[in-house]
């Protein structure tokens, strides 16, 4: 049955958990890249540098989804307006942020020369195994879900403005990376495409 009340700082405690276990995961996948000179079974590595075009207005964009999604976040908790909810809605967001987080680590584990950028470097890899079996972009995949367990959990339209606009901001960014990911690889990641969905197993 659904009551009025605050979200409370929890959803703060999240994402922070959230981009904490982020960061961990990529320091651990840095030290591990210096430690080990071959690569993962199952992947290419590139030959030259290589940059996507509006690589950086596309970040930009993206992170507009995340400076609305913090907007709504704190005026749901600090806002004098309460929020009808139901009872497992706290829990309900919980496990999609968690298994955002849960994505996004094994992916950085796996992947060690991921770049914040669309941007390849010499002795970029190609990666095809891990999460990368299920899904072409799982890191950006878990920021969506990162999103949607915000706004299952503080269902304001502000919130749910910025899910939409982290999921089209996650959606052309991963569009620019495969354009340029096709241009250094050709058909080897061409097939790879073909058989994998970009954020959705079977369906996208």
């Amino acid at each position: 049955m659904n009551h009025l009340s605050s979200p409370g700082l929890g959803i703060y405690v999240a994402h922070v958990a959230f981009f904490s276990a982020f960061v961990v995961a990529r320091l651990i996948a840095r030290a591990s890249s210096r430690e080990k000179q071959e690569v993962a079974t199952g992947t290419e590595r590139v030959a030259k540098e290589n940059t996507a075009p509006y690589s950086k207005v596309l970040v930009a964009f993206h992170m507009v989804g995340f400076v609305i999604l913090y907007f709504g976040i704190g005026d749901a908790v600090f806002g004098r307006e309460p929020l009808a909810l139901f009872e497992s809605q706290i829990l309900a967001g919980s496990i999609v942020i968690g298994c955002g987080a849960v994505l996004c680590c094994w992916a950085l584990l796996y992947f060690r020369s991921w770049r914040f950028r669309a941007q390849l470097n010499v002795g970029h890899e190609l990666a095809t195994g891990g999460p990368f079996r299920f899904l072409r972009h799982p890191i950006y995949m878990g920021l969506n879900l990162l999103g949607l367990g915000t706004a299952l959990w503080i269902p304001t339209l502000t919130v749910w403005v910025a899910f939409v606009f982290m999921v089209v901001g996650s959606d052309l960014r991963a569009r620019s990376e495969e354009a340029l990911l096709h241009r250094s690889f050709g058909e080897r990641y061409a097939a790879y495409c073909s058989r994998t969905r970009r954020f959705v197993p079977l369906l996208y």
